[in-house]
């Protein structure tokens, strides 16, 4: 592996000069043990036993660190914590067999490389147990070789790498939370310019409107005003047009849209440590129909940062059929009551716009583990069925209303 791949392959969040200098100072450490081996006229096999093994511990403490996230950091879910669980396994077992064949100089990789590899790369409480081990196992080696002192310079190297992935996750989350008011702060901003545009230019123009359909009728009905009155018809036209063209800006910049919402949730979920994975196969949709499946993406993704203690959320935006369908599923437990239906207010307050809306809305946890909040819009509405009769959808409205209010 080069040094340009690594550094374009580098996990998210760490800084490139300690996360390339780190593993390369584990490869000095590494020529200690050799060295003794090599020096002391070992037969064949053992030096080529010595130069396998280090080999091999090399390519897999320097995989490890440069082509993986640390698990606080990760987005990869279950197959990348079990990926480096499994590698750092691999390196202790891999440094015992060569301490037990070739000597004790080879428990230095239990000192600096599993050490730093357990503080950087696992949960929290796995690296604090994996470095407590790795301590009282040098301070009971080093009460028989005289070196048990290294018991100290251990347990701070180890609570060193602990601390620094600690403080990247810190700021990792600040810049996530950073970006994700900035994201609030334009959605504001877009709403209190459209409450403006409504406020002061509505307001002008439904005034000229009336009174130029007012001057057209006080305007006394003869030939010499036939011309005045064709021009108060046209000035009032006008104002109509354009009073009708800002209310439909007004409603553009109050819409919610479907895409920033789902890239919104997915940069919430990650700032929480829950990894997302997002898919959206639909294009243009009428506004209602955007609105509510916004509306389900946001109460979805916020039920999975508040309630569900999950580690990896799916986000699905597909057609089905006539049917337009969000779907949010998480490996947790979602909140209290909801599978009863008598979940959170959000919940309760979205069935009712995607029932209103005529579809059909779903929360509750799946049967193998994990929670799902699902909604079902028809891609074309004005009626929908209720016992077996076509009633117009009223609701409908209402519930757009609603959504752009939101």
């Amino acid at each position: 592996m080069s040094i340009l791949y690594a550094i374009k392959k580098k996990p998210r969040g760490l800084p490139v000069i300690p996360w390339l200098v780190v593993p390369l100072l584990g490869l000095f450490f590494l020529v200690y043990p050799v060295q003794v081996v090599l020096g002391g006229s070992p037969t064949r096999a053992e030096a080529l036993f010595a130069l396998g093994g280090a080999g091999l511990f090399a390519a897999v403490f320097l995989w490890l660190m440069w082509s993986n996230e640390p698990v606080r950091l990760s987005s990869a879910g279950r197959a990348g914590e079990f990926r480096v669980r499994a590698a750092i396994a691999f390196l202790a077992v891999l440094a015992g067999v060569m301490s037990y064949a070739l000597g004790q100089e080879w428990r230095m990789l239990f000192f600096y490389h599993i050490n730093v590899a357990a503080g950087i790369m696992l949960p929290k409480r796995d690296a604090y147990v994996t470095i407590a081990a790795i301590t009282i196992l040098t301070l009971v080696a080093g009460a028989f070789t005289g070196f048990w002192w290294l018991a100290a310079p251990a347990l701070a190297l180890g609570l060193w790498s602990t601390t620094f992935v600690g403080q990247v996750a810190t700021v990792a989350q600040l810049r996530a939370a950073r970006e994700e008011l900035a994201r609030l702060a334009v959605s504001e901003e877009r709403l209190r310019f459209a409450r403006d545009l409504h406020d002061l230019l509505g307001h002008s123009l439904s005034l000229i409107t009336l009174k130029s359909e007012l001057a057209g009728r006080l305007l006394p009905d003869t030939p010499a005003n036939e011309r005045v009155a064709n021009e108060l018809r046209d000035l009032e036209g006008v104002a109509r047009g354009a009073l009708k063209e800002v209310r439909e800006a007004v409603s553009g910049y109050r819409r919610l849209s479907l895409d920033e919402e789902l890239a919104g949730a997915c940069a919430m979920l990650e700032a929480a440590g829950i990894s997302c994975r997002a898919r959206k196969e639909i294009e243009t949709l009428p506004g209602d129909t955007e609105g509510i499946l916004t509306w389900a993406v946001r109460e979805g993704a916020t039920n999975v940062v508040r309630h569900s203690r999950a580690k990896g959320c799916e986000i699905r935006l597909i057609q089905d059929g006539d049917l337009i369908r969000a779907e949010v599923k998480d490996d947790g437990h979602g909140p209290s009551g909801a599978g009863s239906g008598t979940g959170g207010n959000g919940l309760a307050g979205l069935a009712e716009r995607v029932r209103a809306s005529g579809g059909h809305f779903e929360a509750g946890p799946l049967p193998g583990g994990g929670f799902r909040l699902r909604a079902d819009l028809p891609l074309r509405r004005g009626v929908r069925e209720k016992d077996g009769e076509r009633v117009p959808a009223r609701a409908n409205r209402r519930a757009r209303e609603e959504g752009g209010e939101a």
